[in-house]
This record gives structure tokens, sequence and C-alpha cells, in this order.
């Protein structure tokens, strides 16, 4: 569906020349839920504009629904041809980008209004469009009458409007409090699985990954640093900024600062990081090693994630006991499909 292949972007300002994207690679299959990830200034939004030109790239490759949008090497399309393309890739932002003097219906018309379709039509694709975001009764009100989950579903009916095959979303829940993200996560959900829509999703929080993506490229100072299944990146992570990124959606994460605090002693045992793949949660692996080596186990921290792949749990504790028998349980847990981090 989508191709990003040795993709380039630099920006000159009064401190020189920034690589914001830098010889990126992605595929993004048709009908999937893609994340992008990284903090502040990794160039996850320049990227996201280059998809669709509002940013022209340096150098590289992208290709949108088997159409080559941008080829430094060959053709690139411009003019009519590329707003053509551009019909198929909606997009959604942070700020919403209503138009404040229009209702509702008029927010959401508006991209319909100059492509020779009748009143009418414009009227029932309108109508369609909200009773797909659930806003039926907010058809005559105006954006500063909506919540700011409200205005975002206003967005994204907006965007959906002339029937794109892509969805592009930078940032699209920073702004909203936990109830509205969860719904508009919710919807963006939804909307892929009743219309088949590609979603990429912009943003710098992993609770949305975890949520609501079926795979994650990370970007750190321009570069894709790791790229996978979400399940996979969130059972092992290789990058410190991937761990980062991980660490700060679990309550697992709290461990490092735990360790700094010295809130944790672990002096009569070993301190581990246990993680359940979906083979082995719900499995009474616990309970089975206590009666099985005679090992005390202590749990200080655990958390449970359900993904969209399955269900993967993590878990901090201290194992005590006979030096061999604890040698012994962590090599039986990780013979049970669970990682084994021994930290202290």
């Amino acid at each position: 569906m989508i191709q990003i292949k040795n993709l380039n972007k630099t920006f000159n300002n009064k401190n020189g020349v920034v690589d914001a994207v830098k010889n990126v690679n992605i595929d993004i299959k048709d009908g999937e839920i893609y994340g992008i990830i990284g903090y502040s200034g990794a160039g996850k939004s320049t990227l996201i504009r280059l998809l669709n030109l509002l940013e022209k790239p340096d150098s590289g490759y992208i290709s949108i629904n088997g159409q080559v949008i941008y080829d430094s090497e060959g053709k690139t399309l411009k003019g009519r041809e590329l707003n053509n393309a551009r019909k198929g890739i909606g997009m959604i932002f942070q700020s919403f980008n209503l138009l404040d003097r229009s209702t509702v219906f008029d927010n959401i018309a508006y991209p319909l209004k100059y492509t020779g379709k009748s009143k009418e039509e414009i009227s029932n694709r309108v109508k369609e469009l909200l009773e797909l975001i659930g806003l039926e009764d907010k058809i005559n009100f105006y954006p500063s009458q909506l919540s700011g989950g409200q205005k975002q579903r206003v967005a994204i009916a907006r965007a959906l409007a002339s029937n794109p095959k892509v969805l592009l979303s930078d940032e699209a829940t920073s702004a909203l409090d936990p109830d509205a993200t969860e719904s508009i996560l919710s919807l963006l959900k939804e909307l892929n699985e009743k219309l088949g829509i590609t979603i990429v999703i912009i943003t710098h929080e992993m609770s949305v990954i975890k949520q609501i993506c079926d795979r994650v490229s990370v970007m750190e100072d321009g570069e894709v640093v790791e790229e996978g299944d979400v399940y996979e990146i969130f059972a092992n992570p290789q990058k410190p900024i991937t761990k980062k990124f991980i660490n700060s959606a679990s309550p697992v994460g709290k461990l490092e600062q735990l360790l700094k605090e010295n809130a944790i002693s672990s002096d009569s045992g070993k301190l581990v990081k246990l993680t359940f793949g979906k083979d082995a949660v719900g499995d009474a692996i616990i309970s089975e090693i206590s009666r099985k080596f005679g090992v005390n186990l202590n749990i200080v921290l655990a958390n449970v994630d359900n993904l969209r792949e399955g269900t993967l749990g993590s878990m901090v504790a201290i194992v005590s006991g006979d030096d061999n028998k604890v040698k012994e349980t962590l090599d039986f847990l990780a013979n049970s499909n669970v990682r084994v981090e021994v930290i202290k």
C-alpha cells in the first residue's frame, strides 16, 4: 500500500542544516494501522507531511496504493495529478483545523464542493459520515459548541469525505483528555475494520501505539531505529529509545526510578524482570515454581497489556532461596516462553 525508500529531507535554519528525515525505508501493508513514534524533533511529523508532498523530499521514493507520488530518480506527481492523488489521502491534525464560522455540515462538506457532486449527493455523504462518527445530532452546530473529542470526530469525517484509501493522523489525540483520546482511538479502529482504510498514526505516546497499531517504527534524530510488529516490539525492545517509550506506558517502567531511590532491596535474592508472552500468560507458572523449586518469589511490580496480537504480561520480582534452586527456577521460566532479565 505505502512504500517509502531511502527518503531524505533537510531544512536550513539559523543554526545550520537539520537532517529531519534520514534514509527512511518503510513498507506499510494495505488495511493495517501503522504507528510512527518519536519524541519532539525526531522527524515523524516531517515524514508524514512528505507522504502527500505537503513537504517535498530531497531524495528518495514514495508510492501509495500502487501510484508513485515521488521519485527523485524518475517521475514525481505535480499539479492536477498530485491534487487527484491527494484525494485518496485523508489527513487529520492535532489542532483539528476546522472552519470556526462554518457548521459541522459545512466543515465536512467543504472538500466535496469542487468535485462536481450535486447538493443532494453532498448532503447524503455528509449525513452518512455523521452517522459513522456518531454526531448526527450536531449537524448544525459550530465548532465552538463542540468538545475537543467531537471536533476531532468532525475532522475525521471531513478527512473521509472523498473516500480516501489512506488516513494520516498527525498527533491527532495529543490535545485531548484521556477519555476523548480513548474515544477517538476506538473510532479509528472501528473505521479501519469497517472501511478497510489504511491508517498511519504519528504520536509520541506509546499508549496510543499499544492500543491501536499493528506495526510500529521508532524514530530518533530523523532515522527509523527500530521497526516491527507492536507485540514483538513490546515483548523484546532492542534500542534504548524503544525501551524508554515502552517503560513510559507500563507501571513496570517505574523500576528504574525505584532503584535510584533505593526503594527496592534485593539483598536476599535476584531482582529479575519477567516478560510473559502470549503462550505463557494465563498459565500458573508463578505458583508452580514455588512448589517445584521451593523458592520465594516477591512480586514488586506487575502489568498486563492487551495488544492487538495478544496479551503480554510483565513482572518485576525478587527470587530468593538456594542459589542452585534460583538458577533452576530462572532456567525453567526461560524454557516456558518467559523472557528473563536479571537486573540485580
